[in-house]
């Protein structure tokens, strides 16, 4: 080992010279690279991005320069200090660089600087690891075709509703998040369930998983007195045998979100099916919000003599 850190050194100590280092990568860089690049800026970074338990093996030098146009260019260079090849350095290349890229990255939208990574190999059997990280998927075009490209992007914004209503079960969910930041949440839902009629006894099929989520998620956006109006308005696009349900997911809202309790003298623990006590308070809270008494006796199971009594 000490006689591979010895060569290790001394190529670094060699390229840690700007004469040496300016021969090294005007002789190895590609063409289309150096007719881009200012020689006369060259200087050595100091910052390594080996890690730990490589720094034994590995040996980085990070030399940066400017373009001829007076943007910066990085070239990242390992020096391979091993005897045989390592399969997972072009791995290793892709996460040192964009460690290298992250310390460019800033709030602002500025550009990153490009980075030429060289390996520089000296060991004693031919190099035959693979020389680019698409090579290391087991569907390398693929890999490159999927990854290397754009990224999907589903643009709701830009999307029209005509074109989201069309996509059935799909549309529930993209119209929704589309028109989430509108004010009036109560006209959100009724625009939203005329809209996707025929979309509800495909919701049904599935448990009402859009339904429930959306309930979830436009909470945040009403008031408390405005909840029986949403439970009215829900009500009156859903099948009647499912009203019970739906009304269960709503409380279910509730004490998720810590609201109702927050109204209870004290915290209600347990499900719904608890304690008379806690039913009670419950249906008290629920009275109080405007609800039918027919509703709370479906929800809490109360009798309808419980209820009176309470009012």
């Amino acid at each position: 080992m000490t006689g591979r850190l010895k060569h290790d050194g001394l190529a670094k100590r060699i390229l840690s010279d700007p004469i040496a280092a300016q021969e090294f990568l005007n002789h190895y860089l590609p063409e289309s690279c150096k007719s881009l690049l200012d020689f006369t800026t060259l200087k050595i970074e100091k910052e390594s991005f080996v890690e730990d338990d490589l720094k034994q093996k590995l040996s980085d030098l990070i030399f940066s320069m400017k373009m001829k146009d007076n943007k910066e260019v990085f070239i990242y260079t390992l020096i391979e200090a091993e005897v045989s090849p390592k399969y997972w350095l072009s791995f290793k290349l892709w996460k040192y660089m964009f460690l290298l890229l992250e310390r460019h990255k800033t709030k602002k939208k500025s550009k990153l600087p490009l980075v030429l990574p060289i390996v520089l190999y000296h060991g004693n059997s031919p190099f035959n690891s693979p020389r680019n990280l698409w090579d290391l998927f087991s569907h390398p075009i693929l890999a490159k075709e999927f990854m290397g490209g754009d990224y999907q992007l589903v643009d709701l914004f830009s999307m029209p509703d005509e074109e989201i209503k069309q996509k059935a079960h799909l549309g529930m969910l993209e119209y929704f998040m589309k028109h989430i930041y509108a004010r009036d949440m109560l006209a959100l839902w009724e625009k939203f369930l005329d809209n996707f009629k025929s979309c509800i006894l495909l919701d049904k099929e599935k448990g009402y998983i859009y339904i429930r989520n959306f309930l979830w998620y436009s909470d945040s956006k009403l008031s408390e007195d405005t909840q029986p109006v949403l439970e009215k308005i829900i009500s009156k696009h859903l099948p009647r045998e499912d009203k019970e349900d739906i009304m269960r997911t709503i409380a279910q809202k509730y004490r998720d979100e810590g609201k109702l309790q927050g109204k209870l003298e004290g915290k209600l623990e347990g499900k719904l099916e608890g304690k008379l006590e806690g039913k009670l308070e419950i249906a008290k809270s629920m009275l109080q919000k405007g609800y039918y008494i027919e509703d709370i006796m479906l929800l809490t199971g109360l009798s309808r003599s419980h209820i009176e009594n309470i009012m």
